[in-house]
């Protein structure tokens, strides 16, 4: 992704500037240019590539360095607007949560409609029946992944709650109550942040276990770019950035959930922050 960025973010030199009429493009507008697509065909001998020393490289060399996966690139335009300078310089956890943003500000540009259904309020066990079997059945036994068909569940859970509410305990059964925190965990983390609030409340109820929340809030955090808050997700082989690290087992604690440490070892990864109490 960060080669095809940087091919829409070079466009043609007009005019010659100085470094003083430079300005570093902001990390909102650089997301803005490129979830638009309006950007000019790239002209690479017209943009000036350097390292943080000021040593210019050529555009070969850029993508040498970003193959190596440890490197990014603040942009700097002119008075009129236009790409004139790239600097590359190492990568930061603030780069990658950035990376995060901008797919989904593309998903989001590219994602088909959800439509609402109609859905009969008195018979709903039987509909989610079908969203649990559906969404199951194509995560066992190393079958491939329908997106088609998890974006109809999100269709027919959204229509659900936003047509009738959302079903308790008196109403469905626990697996029946399963098939719509799975049919959000599968959707794009946009709709899961959107029903958390609900969520919420059915575990407030007993509903639902407060460990599905917590699973569910953390991966929403992560999209969003900001640091998780039970330690439930890992990125690239590594524990995601993390709240208070010092105080995270008691908050899993608070969730139903066993310290970190443990969790963790599963992947292979460790965790040795002092834990500490409030």
């Amino acid at each position: 992704m960060r080669n095809t960025l940087l091919l829409l973010l070079m466009p043609l030199l007009v005019g010659c500037q100085t470094e003083t009429q430079l300005k570093k493009l902001g990390e909102e507008e650089l997301l803005e240019r490129i979830v638009s697509g309006n950007m000019p065909e790239p002209e690479s001998d017209s943009v000036t590539i350097q390292t943080t020393d000021g040593t210019v490289i050529s555009l070969d060399s850029l993508k040498k360095l970003e193959n190596i996966g440890q490197y990014a690139e603040d942009f700097y335009t002119g008075p009129n607007g236009n790409i004139w300078k790239v600097v590359v310089r190492k990568k930061t956890a603030a780069d990658d949560a950035f990376m995060r943003k901008v797919a989904r500000a593309l998903q989001a540009e590219t994602a088909p409609e959800v439509r609402q259904v109609d859905v009969d309020c008195g018979n709903i066990g039987p509909l989610l029946d079908e969203v649990l079997r559906s969404d199951q059945a194509m995560r066992q036994e190393g079958s491939s992944i329908d997106l088609q068909q998890d974006h109809r569940n999100l269709e027919v859970v959204v229509s659900l709650i936003e047509q009738c509410g959302m079903p308790t305990r008196q109403e469905v059964s626990a697996e029946q109550l399963s098939a719509i925190w799975l049919a959000l965990q599968h959707a794009p983390p946009p709709w899961q942040s959107k029903y958390i609030p609900l969520l919420e409340k059915s575990a407030e109820r007993g509903d639902i276990a407060w460990s599905i929340i917590a699973l569910m809030k953390d991966r929403a955090l992560m999209d969003e770019g900001k640091p998780q808050v039970y330690g439930t997700q890992i990125l690239n082989g590594q524990l995601y950035e993390l709240e208070a690290p010092a105080y995270v087992d008691q908050r899993r604690a608070e969730v139903g959930l066993g310290p970190l440490k443990t969790y963790l070892q599963r992947y292979g990864l460790t965790f040795d922050v002092e834990q500490k109490k409030r």
